[in-house]
């Protein structure tokens, strides 16, 4: 079946209605493209949010009426997917330097020392960009050395949060750079490490947790999907690049049930429960994740040899 009305695609997001967050998806007609309202999609923090208002619940609420035709349109082969498009090297290379002036960057060094740190930074290629003062680009390079495109991110340099107030401050370098058209196909965070690297995979949620740990534990390749993805079969398509590796999946607290899902029929994945087997209730009511736990743990131990 093919539906009318279907969540938008392209990545763009809105200010969602129940928190406020730039992770929210509008609902879009098919045929016409036009969005149905402004509250009618669903939010992608789906373990700290969840809201979702379908099309048929919004016309039951408005009291509208659908399209003449039924909510259901004749069966039709889906249109094929566009091909990724990619961001030149040159715009990559450019971003990496300013870290003077690049929180996350600095933040880093204040955690893991300057030489960890800008090892790091060289290796997952993280770049600084002039969209806000001190903010970041995380840079997605494919397994083929192709750049698909670059999250803008703006971190506070002291304690390492992302900045969400007034806004929450993240953005696409292919929208900041009016690139048009440009279909974003995102790969994983870090993918370009399997270029030369055998080390055992250890995949997390978002790229600030890949790069900690990275620093604390260097034995695995560590890659981020860089986001919660709602679509399972999405995911298992970015995650065919690591068919025939060793994979330890390390979720979030509160996906667990989720990322055991996406690992199903995939070789060589594990999921790991240390984190649902350590974690408090506070814990779980604040989604941490291992970057979390790890830093706790350094800190922790740094104030007990201070001791």
């Amino acid at each position: 079946m093919i539906y009318r009305y279907e969540l938008e695609k392209g990545g763009l997001k809105y200010i969602c209605p129940a928190c406020h967050q730039m992770r929210f998806v509008r609902y879009v007609d098919t045929e016409t493209r036009e969005h149905l309202s402004d509250d009618c999609g669903r939010c992608d923090r789906e373990d700290s949010c969840g809201y979702h208002l379908r099309p048929s619940e919004w016309f039951h609420m408005t009291g509208k009426q659908p399209f003449k035709s039924g909510s259901i349109l004749p069966k039709r082969e889906p249109a094929p997917e566009p091909e990724p498009s990619f961001i030149d090297t040159e715009t990559a290379s450019k971003s990496l330097q300013g870290y003077e002036r690049n929180n996350f960057a600095l933040w880093l060094c204040n955690v893991l020392g300057e030489e960890t740190a800008f090892k790091l930074v060289d290796s997952y290629r993280i770049g600084t960009s002039k969209h806000w003062r001190g903010a970041c680009v995380f840079w997605q390079q494919d397994i083929t050395g192709k750049i698909r495109s670059g999250k803008i991110m703006l971190y506070n340099a002291e304690t390492g949060r992302r900045v969400k107030k007034p806004f929450n401050h993240t953005n696409w370098i292919h929208k900041v750079l009016k690139i048009e058209p440009f279909h974003l196909k995102q790969c994983l965070f870090g993918e370009h490490l399997l270029i030369r690297e055998e080390r055992p995979v250890a995949l997390v949620e978002s790229e600030k947790t890949a790069i900690v740990a990275a620093g604390f534990m260097p034995e695995y390749s560590w890659l981020a999907l860089g986001g919660k993805r709602g679509n399972t079969d999405k995911t298992r398509e970015a995650l065919e690049v690591l068919r025939n590796r060793r994979v330890t999946l390390f979720p979030d607290l509160g996906a667990f049930d989720k990322w055991n899902e996406i690992a199903k029929g995939m070789p060589g994945f594990t999921v790991s429960d240390i984190l649902e087997r350590r974690a408090s209730e506070a814990d779980r009511a604040g989604g941490l994740d291992l970057a979390d736990y790890l830093l706790r743990e350094y800190f922790n131990n740094e104030t007990r040899q201070a001791g």
